[in-house]
């Protein structure tokens, strides 16, 4: 029967040295200095996100402590141990997973067999993964000897929630947190494995993978194992987008411009599109909101290229997006998107949590969170900046119109106070008579020019107007009514 001869990327390419574990320079230099020095510890715990290096560090470990031509602190990988670790035959380093084997029992087998020394290596090496995943029976069972092991055994522990260990085993432990890996060395180590697997790959598509892996170097090698297999020994951007469902920057950029324009039909149009061509819309979700987070970063950052991890061809696009809304639009743009990316993750409707967010963002009025009511005043502000709305204090109304003319007679009088419908001397609206504004603007306005007053204290205005109705709108001049029972 012949045997499978390939290997898996993520195997093939694990460190076998300190200087190959990438992203974690914190942790590997001071594994050397200690190996170097002397001055190793007896337990060490290794906490971090998957796909980060905690056990690829711990077995480059256990090859340093027990090579026997060590150089710097690092492994040579030639003698006859580190060829043994490394095939995983060394009888002296032991590695099990913690969350297969979580009983007492196994750990019981653990205690009594690191009472003997080792038989050729220095020192006996006890490997455990996701270690929050023993028993509370295992845990008091390890901790006499996690705390005061025999002279040559090491315990390197890892997982990837310490927030789940006792305590007791976090002070016995010296803790090394391995953080998620940049996208640009990520990027930088499949650069280098493409180029050694003589594999034709384009910038972009090692800058998605870099991004899609979220910070795991397994995850991004993984995927690259498979975009090679679907390109036949080559990978560009189309085939990695296709593969791994997701959706490119003009979707992004397109919905975005909809959703600014107010244009509810055309995010519609783009979203169907998206369902068609059959893409993650739980997915899509997560993209928009981090395309919404580089607008925000785009507009409230002096130099946005240090903060997104994006071409400057990709940056200068975002900036001229982000020129067309604010910031507190945006902000709550984010807030509406993680809400539905909430509910789409616990229910089977993702898409219409999609649709209703992506409503609620075309249209302000739905919502009447704070963000909402501070960009609707700033939209006032600009509208009447521009001269197309003023408010002033009021003035005699003109007598071209028949009506206008009767409340001026009106308001002359002391006799206004007792008749119907009185016109108070209090604010009106002015509109200036370039603007082509109709009385149905203006009506249209009346409860962002009451929310605007009320947001800016303006509250004697406020109480004014808020109980009349604007009816008129003559040469520049805003007529409002009031019923009888309020007439002042």
């Amino acid at each position: 029967m012949k045997t499978l001869a390939y290997t898996a990327l993520y195997r093939e390419w694990r460190p076998k040295n300190f200087e190959d574990v990438v992203g974690q320079e914190h942790i590997t230099t001071t594994l050397k200095n200690q190996i170097q020095n002397d001055r190793i510890a007896h337990a060490y715990l290794f906490c971090g996100t998957r796909g980060t290096g905690k056990t690829s560090t711990a077995k480059v470990m256990a090859k340093a402590l027990n090579c026997l031509n060590p150089v710097n602190g690092e492994p040579c990988n030639e003698c006859e141990m580190c060829k043994k670790i490394n095939e995983g035959l060394a009888i002296d380093v032991t590695e099990l997973d913690a969350a297969s084997n979580n009983g007492v029992d196994k750990i019981r087998d653990i205690i009594d067999d690191a009472k003997y020394p080792p038989q050729e290596a220095r020192f006996k090496v006890y490997i455990m993964d996701e270690v929050h995943m023993l028993s509370m029976g295992a845990v008091n069972a390890f901790l006499k000897t996690l705390e005061e092991p025999p002279a040559n055994v090491i315990f390197i522990l890892a997982t990837t929630d310490p927030q789940k260990l006792p305590i007791t085993i976090l002070s016995r432990c010296q803790r090394f947190d391995f953080k998620r890996i940049s996208k640009s060395d990520i990027s930088d180590r499949l650069r280098k494995i493409v180029g050694a697997q003589g594999v034709l790959a384009d910038e972009k598509s090692l800058e998605l993978i870099s991004r899609v892996s979220d910070g795991a170097m397994r995850d991004a090698l993984s995927i690259l194992d498979q975009a090679i297999a679907m390109g036949d020994g080559s990978v560009n951007y189309d085939s990695v987008v296709g593969m791994l469902g997701l959706v490119t920057n003009e979707y992004l950029f397109n919905i975005t411009s909809a959703i600014i324009e107010r244009n509810i039909q055309k995010a519609m149009n783009i979203i169907e599109e998206v369902v068609y061509a059959g893409k993650d819309i739980n997915l899509f979700i997560k993209d928009l909101t981090g395309h919404f987070r580089n607008l925000l970063m785009a507009k409230v950052t002096n130099n946005p290229e240090e903060v997104l991890d994006m071409s400057m061809e990709n940056i200068n696009l975002i900036k001229e997006q982000g020129s067309r809304i604010r910031v507190e639009e945006i902000m709550r743009d984010i807030r509406i998107l993680q809400e539905a990316e909430g509910n789409a993750k616990i229910s089977k409707q993702a898409r219409l949590y999609l649709e209703l967010a992506t409503i609620k963002m075309c249209k302000i009025e739905y919502d009447t969170s704070s963000e909402v009511i501070l960009a609707r005043i700033n939209r006032l502000e600009e509208v009447i900046k521009s001269g197309k709305i003023q408010v002033a204090q009021a003035q005699q109304c003109s007598n071209q119109d028949d009506e206008v003319s009767n409340v001026q007679k009106r308001v002359a009088t002391q006799d206004v106070i007792n008749k119907e419908q009185a016109v108070t001397e209090t604010p009106v609206i002015e509109v200036n008579t370039n603007a082509t504004t109709s009385i149905g603007d203006i009506q249209r306005a009346w409860h962002d020019i009451l929310e605007a007053l009320k947001a800016r204290r303006a509250m004697v205005i406020y109480a004014s107007l808020m109980t009349g109705r604007p009816v008129a709108c003559n040469n520049g001049i805003v007529l409002i009514k009031y019923e009888e029972e309020y007439a002042f």
